[in-house]
């Protein structure tokens, strides 16, 4: 057995890629599978996250089964279930989550390559049935070293995985819990599934199921996501979020929600994993090829919890009524929620509990803000809860909490999102409001607050701890402070997860960036960090893209700093240099100390995030850095502007020679690989009409990538790299994905 990293290669894949945690790994099996409806894998590849330690005896095992266009990901779409007297403890739990078999984040499947033919199966992957994706699971955990399964758990097409499981290996499960599912699909369910196929075999795109991956039949796919979607809540809580109200001229509310749905599913599932699935749900039935289905379940002498959602129109409550009461000695509990199939994704608080007390686990103490007011409100209709602690009110800071007022209502109506500032700190001040702070009235608020000094481990640990109880907690740290890396570990240990604007953690020396991001891990926490470099840009993500998908480095260029683009532009177009510089600052472009963006720190600690990004190990005091200006004219003290005065005439004279030479002053950045290691370079660079770097206008960064995929033509991301709206809209964005299922369903 071969155990690596996740390594997807076709763009479709390297796409879905972005929605597996670099943590993945993936196992191979010996030997072909053979599979239950006939013929064989001849090489299954699974994909498994773990957490937790497993023990000496191999006992201490928790496997957890998602549902079907779900992932590994378990921390991501069940966060809630995890932590210290919750259903999955990785202090005492060794908790184990694989892709199944046919999906297609790693584990085979029709988006797969058949060796027999070297091209991907797509639509001739044979049939796989629950019990075919239950032995894959056995034979990982077989591999892992798992003696005894203490409790197998999951909802849906995970529910249906937890009977096999205790079904097909009694000897080595203890418990299991079954959760909005059947012990066999209906003809309702199988007349569901056949409709929403139908939509993506109607797609031109399809063809058959032999269709071209780099052009999938997304229209198919996303009209089958809708269908499905229906099936997923219920007609009570349709009425309540969208009545008949319109979007825009001509177009419903809820017609606008079901095509972000599909359109959020086509970005990252396979059509023919799709289909593969929704048939291998069809086959489900406990009792084939064991006898009478009643008997079958009676002879179920496992510990069981059965729960039901009063709501729910896909599996009706009284299947698993069925289950429950067949299954002799089975627990019976029931959700009563207005969203239907989808609470046991939604309702999570009550579902922990519920698992956390059929194990024996201690009741956690509820968070009392999450319990009142605009929470309880918040958790009645059915939206995902963030609460955010706000480092930070300058520029960036501002914007963030105004486009928090303006598209907060949005959120709430059209994708279940509800973002509640709860604290904010600045230099001086810490404000903290558990119920939410007034977003119209926050700088009044936080000025009547005591002055106490700036947010530090110290005055931070207690209120992380606190922030910590809240539904969904998230720091946001947009300051540029030093030594916050104490801060983030201590809300990684808090439960909570770190949006962050601030790039100094991240351009630390490495092992201390290694060590934080082993406490993140350790603690099943996520940090995004997309707009410490280029604002709104896509750039972090789309290399990190790049590496999951297992492509290489070879060389990458780019203008990092749209402070000094903007400096730069105005130089060339004859501003004298101080006159650009207080400009720029007067704008907001600048970092605290100018002094950052002139001796190019600011883009060289930027090139080494980006760097470190793709695998490359690299500090920043090893970047070959050639200030935009004379080093001593920025080690002068008194007022920065007036030193630069000074130099006006000799910058004029550069220029004036760039412009006759018909080149342009720009700041660049340069990473190259030596021996595993980032070389890298920033200064200023005089670059021909020809350069990618002379279209540049106004505050616009980019980035110019070469890969061994992308050699001939480099990959390419260019826009605004600079701002207070960029970089509070980036965050934003962050903010608003942390807060999606990722891939729940």
């Amino acid at each position: 057995m071969v155990d690596r990293s996740l390594n997807m290669t076709d763009a479709r894949a390297a796409a879905r890629a972005a929605f597996v945690a670099p943590e993945t790994k993936v196992l191979t099996l010996p030997g072909e599978l053979p599979l239950e409806m006939g013929g064989t894998l001849p090489e299954v590849q699974v994909a498994y996250r773990t957490w937790g330690t497993l023990d000496r005896d191999g006992a201490n095992a928790v496997v957890v089964c998602h549902a079907l266009t779900g992932s590994a990901d378990a921390d991501r779409w069940w966060t809630k279930m995890f932590g210290p007297g919750r259903a999955f403890d990785p202090e005492r739990d060794f908790v184990l989550c694989s892709n199944i078999l046919g999906s297609c984040y790693g584990t085979t499947g029709p988006a797969s390559i058949d060796p027999r033919t070297g091209a991907p199966y797509l639509g001739d992957f044979p049939l796989v049935s629950i019990r075919d994706m239950v032995r894959v699971q056995r034979e990982l955990c077989r591999a892992l070293g798992v003696t005894r399964v203490r409790l197998v758990v999951g909802g849906s097409l995970g529910g249906m995985q937890t009977l096999e499981w205790a079904l097909s290996y009694p000897e080595l499960v203890d418990a299991f819990a079954f959760i909005a599912s059947s012990a066999r699909h209906s003809a309702w369910c199988i007349g569901l599934s056949e409709a929403q196929r139908q939509a993506i075999y109607a797609d031109p795109r399809w063809r058959g199921g032999r269709y071209d991956p780099a052009d999938p039949p997304l229209a198919g796919l996303a009209a089958a996501r809708m269908m499905a979607m229906c099936t997923y809540r219920s007609r009570d809580s349709f009425e309540q979020r969208f009545a008949r109200r319109p979007q825009t001229a001509g177009t419903y509310a809820v017609e606008s929600y079901l095509r972000y749905q599909g359109q959020q599913l086509v970005d990252r599932f396979d059509a023919a994993s799709y289909v593969a699935l929704t048939r291998a749900m069809d086959t489900h039935d406990v009792s084939r090829g064991r006898g009478e289905y009643e008997e079958v379940l009676r002879g179920l002498r496992k510990p069981a919890l059965v729960v039901s959602i009063d709501t729910d129109v896909l599996y009706l409550p009284e299947e698993q009524r069925e289950v429950a009461e067949l299954v002799p000695g089975a627990r019976f509990e029931r959700i009563e929620s207005p969203h239907g199939h989808d609470a046991f994704l939604i309702d999570v608080e009550r579902l922990d509990r519920m698992v956390a007390d059929f194990r024996g686990r201690a009741p956690r103490a509820e968070a009392s803000a999450a319990r009142r007011g605009g929470a309880d409100g918040a958790a009645a209709a059915g939206r995902e809860e963030v609460s955010l602690f706000v480092l930070g009110k300058g520029k960036v800071g501002s914007q963030l909490l105004a486009q928090l007022a303006e598209q907060r209502a949005g959120f709430e109506r059209d994708y279940d999102v509800t973002l509640r500032v709860v604290g904010l700190a600045d230099s001086r001040r810490t404000l903290f409001e558990p119920e939410g702070v007034g977003l119209e009235g926050w700088r009044a608020a936080l000025a009547a607050e005591p002055e106490a000094g700036p947010f530090d481990l110290a005055r931070g640990a207690p209120l992380l701890e606190r922030l910590g109880r809240l539904p969904h907690p998230v720091l946001v740290d947009l300051t540029a402070a030093d030594g916050m890396e104490a801060v983030y570990a201590e809300a990684f240990r808090r439960g909570v997860d770190v949006v962050s604007a601030n790039k100094r953690p991240l351009a630390t020396r490495q092992p201390a960036r290694d060590e934080l991001l082993a406490v993140q891990r350790r603690h099943h926490r996520r940090w995004s960090h997309e707009a410490t470099v280029g604002a709104s840009l896509p750039l972090i993500g789309t290399l990190a893209g790049l590496r999951h998908a297992g492509d290489r480095l070879l060389s990458l260029e780019g203008a990092l700093s749209g402070t000094l683009g903007h400096v730069c532009g105005e130089l060339m177009k004859g501003a004298p240099l101080s006159l650009a510089v207080r400009w720029a600052r007067e704008l907001g472009y600048t970092e605290a100390d100018p002094r950052d963006d002139l001796s190019g720190l600011d883009a060289a600690r930027k090139a080494v995030i980006l760097a470190r990004e793709l695998g490359l190990a690299a500090e920043l005091d090893e970047v070959e850095r050639e200030p935009l200006v004379p080093a001593d004219l920025l080690s002068r003290p008194g007022d920065l502007l007036q030193a630069l005065r000074w130099y006006d005439p000799f910058m004029e004279e550069r220029v004036a020679a760039l412009r006759g030479e018909r080149r342009a002053l720009r700041y660049l950045a340069r990473i190259d690989v030596e021996g595993g290691r980032a070389r890298i370079r920033v200064g200023p660079a005089a670059v021909g009409p020809e350069h990618l770097a002379s279209r540049l206008r106004g505050v616009e960064a980019y980035v110019a990538c070469h890969t061994e995929r992308y050699q001939e033509h480099p990959l390419l991301v260019q826009g605004a790299g600079v701002g207070a709206v960029s970089t509070a809209g980036g965050v934003l964005a962050e903010l608003f994905r942390l807060s999606q299922g990722h891939g729940a369903r």
